[in-house]
């Protein structure tokens, strides 16, 4: 991986070779000969690794590591000295440096340690966003039968991931497993030792998303008080998923097309272009193509993102995979929650069939966990998966009705307007919640309603965020 590498030695010679040798490997180095010129360099240019000498014209490298962690903790150091002051090294990694190396240092033992603490401060910006976005739990595979309409995308999820393809747009209804297939070509490809990093373009308003995906300059906004890697930087060499790309505002549309045009950013603030290798997947629920011609979406930044479209279809298109996710899901939560169930009776499996899933796997996936935690006995019945056929709790009956009733017909049987609202009424939040990441300050925002009004709503209809969809 390439760095910005700044070389602090008072001898010309070694500072010369350092350089030359840094430079071998792709690297961009800058060179300083006393303290003040250090920290002065460091300050001006965007360091990922310092190779800082202990002894200098003007003061001790010590000091200089001591500010080099209070400007930007991230920044890796190693030490470099003439002497074997066993002290002076100890006091060096205590104060954060990466390495210790004596002089006369040996050029190819340099170039290994760089490469390690430029590798581990890759790792560590990754591990930090996982950290602060929970990973999720893919499973190792998709399930399906030979029937299914997910085979031939699978095989060319195996195509697209070992191809120089550089984007994948993936289209489907909410719940479809678009996030899988994401994972899945990333697993797949030779870059499957790099980082996979994704965002829900939905869930962060825009200046928190630009700043997430680019990263920011210390002092670029108020709450800048440290410069920041991106999304896009710390995905070098690996996949970035971008979820519900079609929430992107117009400004950041234009600065990630031109990451898929020419493969460089500049953080918020920045005056630098960055250079990255990165396979952008992306996916949405929404019509792209409608949205361009609304004028919501970019029609180039369109074209650029479905290099490789891939269509998930819905679950109730997918019969045959039905029974077989469902057993998937039911073994998973037996060994989750240390269940005993055998399978499905034959009621339930007729609902499972009948059912038209509008929330899709998603929605399987959070029923029979539901259902699993809940249930005694051996057996999964009709009662326990409570999908209610028949009545106007489905969806399609739910979407059945109200087409006749808004045509102007009332059936002679009567209409259930309190059921039937409320059913409107949870499928409407669900949606927003789901279109906002679950983020209830943004989903009450989107429904025009009051944030206590919808935590009401969400638990007397029995979802909340802390329930919200991971699959």
């Amino acid at each position: 991986m390439q760095a910005n590498i700044l070389v602090v030695d008072d001898q010309e010679s070694a500072r010369h070779f350092f350089r030359k040798t840094l430079e071998g490997k792709g690297h961009a180095v800058t060179t300083a000969e006393t303290a003040v010129e250090a920290l002065e360099r460091f300050r001006s240019a965007d360091i990922d690794l310092v190779v800082l000498d202990l002894h200098l014209p003007d003061g001790s490298g010590l000091d200089v590591l001591r500010e080099i962690r209070r400007i930007r903790n991230e920044a890796m150091v190693i030490m470099v000295t003439a002497s074997s002051d066993l002290e002076s090294a100890v006091e060096a990694m205590r104060l954060g440096a990466f390495d210790y190396l004596p002089k006369p240092v040996d050029l190819d033992h340099l170039l290994l340690v760089a490469n390690r603490a430029l590798r581990m401060q890759r790792d560590a910006g990754v591990l930090d966003h996982l950290r602060r976005h929970q990973d999720r739990e893919f499973g190792a595979d998709i399930v399906m039968s030979r029937t299914s309409p997910i085979r031939p995308i699978i095989e060319m999820v195996r195509r697209v991931a070992t191809s120089d393809t550089t984007s994948v747009l993936i289209e489907g209804d909410s719940g479809t497993g678009k996030e899988l297939i994401a994972h899945l070509i990333h697993k797949f490809s030779g870059i499957s030792g790099g980082p996979m990093l994704d965002i829900n373009c939905a869930s962060l308003p825009e200046e928190l998303l630009e700043s997430e995906l680019f990263g920011h300059e210390r002092g670029a906004f108020t709450d800048a008080h440290a410069q920041k890697k991106g999304l896009l930087e710390l995905a070098d060499g690996g996949t970035l998923f971008l979820d519900e790309v079609g929430e992107m505002s117009l400004t950041i549309q234009v600065k990630l097309l031109r990451v898929l045009e020419k493969m460089v950013f500049r953080r918020v603030g920045g005056v630098r272009d960055i250079g990255v290798r990165v396979r952008i997947v992306s996916a949405t629920n929404r019509e792209l193509m409608e949205e361009v011609r609304c004028r919501r979406f970019r029609e180039d930044l369109y074209y650029r993102l479905k290099v490789v479209p891939i269509h998930l279809p819905p679950l109730r298109e997918r019969p045959d995979d039905i029974p077989l996710l469902a057993m998937h899901f039911l073994e998973k939560f037996n060994a989750q929650f240390r269940k005993h169930f055998l399978g499905f009776t034959p009621e339930a499996n007729e609902q499972l069939l009948s059912y038209p899933w509008p929330g899709n796997i998603r929605e399987m996936r959070n029923l029979l966990e539901r259902t699993v935690l809940l249930g005694t006995g051996e057996w999964i019945g009709a009662d326990d998966l409570g999908l209610a056929l028949g009545n106007s709790t489905t969806a399609g009956s739910l979407a059945d009705r109200l087409g006749r009733v808004l045509a102007g017909s009332i059936p002679s049987e009567g209409f259930p307007l309190e059921e039937t609202l409320g059913n409107v009424e949870r499928e409407i939040i669900r949606l927003a919640s789901e279109k906002t990441g679950w983020n209830q300050t943004r989903t009450a925002k989107l429904l025009h309603m009051n944030r206590d009004k919808l935590r009401y709503r969400m638990r007397q209809y029995r979802f909340d965020a802390d329930s919200a969809p991971v699959v």
